[in-house]
């Protein structure tokens, strides 16, 4: 699977230079950019940063404007204080720039309130319409003179749903998550408020999010308007279909192999694209080039890469522009690159490299940074990444520069997009465990799995398996030093390795995991729940369906799990693992768990995303090294952990001896790693 000839100059290298090293904490304040839109003319491209602050314990926002052409770039402002996603993701927004290209709008909450901000060329931004309720979205009207603005429930009405709540106690229906805490399981403005599940699954909003909404129309001129404003549905810029200035459109017709992709012209004459890249399953999206009748094409490669390609309508070939990483495609993110004339404006990162904006010229491929907010950190980065192609999918191994003995691993399987900072969720903190001589494994969630989601978990254990067996058999991995973690899907996998095998010497998760209180929490009638969880888990109720509970929910292998296990969960999943959690410690088993108050399903606050970074990372040096670090703050974090492994010396099995029964080690097949003395390293 592995070509093992890739990794034996790899071996052996000098001693490494001193430098600043990598940290935790420069992962957690890494700046991402978003949301880059074309000016009307063309000639300038907005775009969002956003970076974490562990002293404020907040996510700043600034917006800015680049010229495409990479001649300046303008700071606007602030764009207010962080909104997110009911799972923990940063809100995204596109902006929506003046007609005359020197000035835009965007949404920001401020002083309590989210209103429409507008930025002219040469002045600051200035807060331009405010409601009673916050504004959700807005548009502004063909002719540029008017803007309309949607909100829902006033902020008032919210304040007094959440006051009559408390006061008078609240209904347990479908919509009410149980093992939040009632009073509020969420920060916003700096005070906890309730919140109510809005979907099937485990999206959250604010009370009353389900209000009727309502528009406001608000005149931008000042004077009188001469008819009814109209605001036309806005075509797309890129997409599944996509619109040029003369009104001819592009649109991607189909499914998988039997998809096409149709041009047709205002006069209704059609041209279909005969290319193979058109009928391919990996075509993501379409986007016409400015002033040209060329399309350019966008293709998946794997999940977070794309590659963009140049094709003249009606020619026998596209041309490949470049390759991007970090574009990973979802409803609520905005395009990561947009069309200029003549060049591709683009927010990418890669592996090593964390996130910046770039111009790629159509015509020669060249590359120009328009903005680098992560410079300084993109210098210090001292590590190797080399890629694995395997007929299952793809992995990435992340490895120090100067390392000549076989090293101890960190597995996680799911998704390897883009920078290489945490994996999903940012949990794993990567490049410090690279920093004290701990390789990382990321490896591709396989596609194509069928059933129920117990066979993922087995294919997934298998494909980890054959990589390590590749890798040890190169002489790059310690098989004895092998930790594994992850976040929701990922932890799962994580998880079931260690029930099923004895072959991993740490383990971290950071979600809850099904459970009994799991099913009773979510499965009132009206919301779904049980729906899903028959389709995903293809399992029952538990009074109905003890025998797939009993394969499926962890409690059942408690006997047979060997590994060290740190658990750094959100407060509300916390409460999934209790029976399980205290199941470990009655069994005498190396178990911790950690809950974070006010926290989704991925962690929002960044003095908890450092705190869960930290601690992942000295367990892992503690299990995989023997390693402890000299802070004092820290004595009784080592003090528990010793004894967890003075207890785990008198259990775990002899390297290579079977698992027990129950545990069903399924295609791996190394023993438990064997105790390390104890160093002091710093």
């Amino acid at each position: 699977m592995v070509i093992l000839a890739a990794f034996a100059a790899s071996l052996t290298s000098p001693a490494e230079p001193s430098r600043n090293p990598i940290t935790p904490r420069d992962l957690v304040e890494i700046a991402e950019i978003s949301a880059p839109t074309l000016s009307p003319d063309g000639k300038r491209v907005a775009y969002r940063v956003s970076r974490p602050s562990i002293e404020r314990n907040a996510v700043m926002i600034q917006w800015h404007v680049s010229e495409v052409d990479g001649t300046r770039v303008t700071a606007i402002g602030s764009g207010g204080d962080a909104r997110f996603e009911g799972s923990g993701g940063l809100a995204e927004q596109i902006p929506v720039w003046d007609p005359d290209s020197r000035g835009l709008r965007y949404i920001a909450r401020t002083g309590g309130a989210a209103a429409i901000w507008h930025w002219r060329e040469g002045a600051l931004p200035q807060r331009e319409f405010v409601d009673e309720a916050d504004i959700l979205e807005f548009e502004v009207a063909d002719d540029g003179k008017a803007l309309r603005y949607t909100v829902g429930a006033t902020r008032k009405a919210i304040a007094d749903a959440e006051r009559h709540a408390y006061e008078n106690g609240v209904l347990v229906d479908e919509r009410l998550d149980i093992m939040q805490p009632i009073a509020g399981g969420a920060i916003v403005d700096g005070k906890r408020v309730m919140q109510r599940l809005s979907t099937e699954w485990f999206e959250r909003d604010r009370l009353l999010w389900d209000d009727p909404r309502r528009q406001e129309t608000r005149n931008l001129t000042g004077a009188p308007l001469a008819s009814d404003p109209i605001f036309s549905v806005k075509a797309p810029s890129q997409g599944f279909k996509v619109f040029d200035a003369s009104g001819r459109t592009a649109e991607i017709q189909g499914e998988g192999g039997t998809q096409s992709v149709l041009i047709s012209s205002r006069t209704g004459a059609t041209i279909p694209c005969q290319i193979p890249l058109c009928r391919s399953s990996a075509l993501a999206a379409l986007a016409w080039e400015s002033e040209s009748d060329a399309l350019l094409l966008f293709e998946r490669v794997g999940l977070a890469r794309e590659r963009v390609w140049r094709w003249q309508t009606g020619a026998p070939r596209a041309r490949l522009i470049a390759t991007t990483d970090g574009s990973v495609r979802t409803s609520y993110r905005p395009p990561r690159c947009v069309g200029a004339r003549s060049r591709l404006v683009c927010t990418e990162s890669a592996p090593l490299t964390p996130p910046r904006l770039i111009a790629i010229d159509l015509a020669s491929g060249e590359r120009h940074i328009l903005a680098d907010p992560n410079f300084a950190l993109r210098a210090r980065i001292r590590a190797k990444v080399i890629p694995i192609e395997s007929p299952d999918g793809s992995a990435l191994l992340l490895r120090p520069v100067y390392a000549s003995d076989r090293l101890p691993l960190v597995v996680q399987y799911y998704r390897c997009d883009g920078f290489l900072k945490g994996g999903v969720g940012d949990e794993i903190p990567m490049l410090p465990l690279v920093e004290h001589g701990i390789a990382i494994l990321c490896i591709e969630q396989a596609s194509g799995t069928k059933g129920a989601a117990d066979a993922s978990y087995d294919r997934a254990l298998d494909i980890i398996g054959r990589l390590l067996d590749d890798l040890d058999a190169a002489g790059v991995i310690d098989p004895a030093r092998v930790g594994i973690g992850g976040l929701s899907f990922g932890s799962e996998v994580a998880l079931w390795a260690i029930r099923k095998t004895d072959r991993f010497a740490a383990a971290t998760i950071s979600s809850g995991q099904i459970s009994e209180s799991y099913y009773w929490a979510n499965a009132l009638p009206g919301r779904g729940f049980t729906d899903m969880l028959q389709s995903y888990w293809q399992l029952g109720a538990p009074n109905e369906d003890g025998e797939r509970w009993r394969a499926l929910a962890p409690e059942a292998d408690v006997a047979a799990i060997s590994t060290p296990l740190l658990m750094q969960v959100p407060e509300s999943e916390a409460r999934y693992l209790i029976k399980f959690h205290t199941l470990l410690k009655r069994a005498g088993k190396p178990a911790e768990l950690f809950a974070f108050a006010d926290e989704p399903h991925v962690k929002m606050q960044p003095v908890h995303k450092l705190a869960a970074y930290a601690r992942n990372l000295d367990w892992y040096r503690f299990w995989l090294k023997g390693e402890e670090i000299s802070d004092p703050a820290k004595r009784g974090q080592y003090t528990r952990w010793r004894k967890l492994r003075a207890a785990q010396s008198l259990r775990v099995p002899a390297r290579g001896s079977p698992v027990p029964e129950a545990s069903s080690p399924g295609c791996l097949r190394h023993g438990a790693a064997e105790q390390t003395p104890l160093v002091s390293n710093d």
